[in-house]
């Protein structure tokens, strides 16, 4: 995993430092607010230094093949819930169109929370109904955000 986590630092730090480049081009602030130069900016710095420290990571830490251990991929039932996380979230991006953000955002926390994490229905709900309220609330009035609207207007 050491050399794979190399690459891929090194993969991420030369994308980081092209975003960084490419965001000088926009402007970093309009009138009163940041500009479009802004978030690519930050994410450029913020990726670079994940990039670093996934790097010196990697050259620090021992490998595990060299202490005798063997990097095992997920088994059972980690590869069901893994398995279970993805079709949820799939469902989520292909109903979101058709039954409304609201909605989908319900079905899922409700999903992911009842089913994978084991909550009780009624405590599931409950927080799926504060959780997709909240984020409805957040996008639509806080960040003026039009989400996807359903068959029932939601």
């Amino acid at each position: 995993m050491k050399r794979a986590d190399r690459i891929f630092a090194l993969i991420s730090l030369a994308l980081s430092c092209w975003l960084v480049i490419e965001s000088l081009n926009y402007d970093y602030t309009t009138d009163y607010t940041p500009g479009p130069g802004f978030l690519p900016f930050w994410l450029g710095i913020c990726l670079c230094l994940l990039s670093l420290f996934l790097l010196f990571d990697s050259i620090r830490r021992r490998d595990a093949k060299e202490e005798g251990k063997e990097v095992k991929m997920p088994a059972g039932k980690a590869l069901l819930r893994l398995g279970l996380i993805l079709l949820i979230t799939a469902g989520l991006v292909f109903f979101m169109m058709k039954i409304g953000f609201v909605l989908a955002a319900f079905v899922f926390i409700a999903l992911i929370l009842i089913v994978l994490e084991k909550y009780s229905i009624v405590k599931g709900v409950l927080y799926s109904i504060v959780l997709s309220g909240a984020l409805f609330l957040i996008f639509r009035y806080w960040l003026n955000v039009d989400l996807p609207k359903g068959w029932c207007g939601l």
